[in-house]
């Protein structure tokens, strides 16, 4: 008897506990992280300080996450695999990136920096959402205030 009743006890706490973090996919929709980010979503990618992230979470292969930006004078799309994404609490996300593609029109070959795997944690401000930590592979977490609005394009 008493087995039972643990075990139910055990059944009923698994199905009713939060999906926080089982999947990359389920994390990030749960967040809503999904779609188009900027600091500016007014500035053009091509303007020296306009830049994009957009998270997406196809029904087949990964969640991939896309930076779009302009270095000096060259145009950068960087296609990251999300190989992390888990739920800290309901304002707090930590993403786990590895950079597949890089492609620059200048068509020179991207920096050893660019090829990085980084660690992010994102948080809820509103409808907004904020980088407040960030881990390069292989160094120390820094501390980061980036605030990003959601873009309609």
């Amino acid at each position: 008897m008493r087995r039972i009743f643990v075990a139910t006890v055990l059944a009923s706490s698994t199905l009713s506990a939060p999906a926080f973090g089982d999947d990359a996919k389920g994390a990030l929709k749960e967040f809503g992280l999904l779609g188009t980010w900027s600091p500016d979503c007014s500035k053009a990618i091509s303007d020296q300080k306009g830049s994009r992230v957009s998270f997406a979470a196809p029904g087949e292969g990964s969640a991939t996450a896309t930076v779009q930006e302009t270095k000096g004078e060259a145009f950068v799309t960087t296609v990251h695999e999300v190989l992390e994404s888990t739920m800290i609490d309901s304002k707090k996300i930590r993403v786990a990136l590895r950079p597949v593609t890089i492609t620059r029109s200048d068509g020179k070959a991207a920096s050893q920096h660019e090829y990085d795997s980084v660690r992010l944690v994102f948080q809820k401000i509103g409808e907004r959402i904020e980088i407040i930590r960030v881990q390069f592979e292989g160094l120390p977490e820094i501390e980061q205030a980036s605030l990003f609005e959601r873009c309609l394009n």
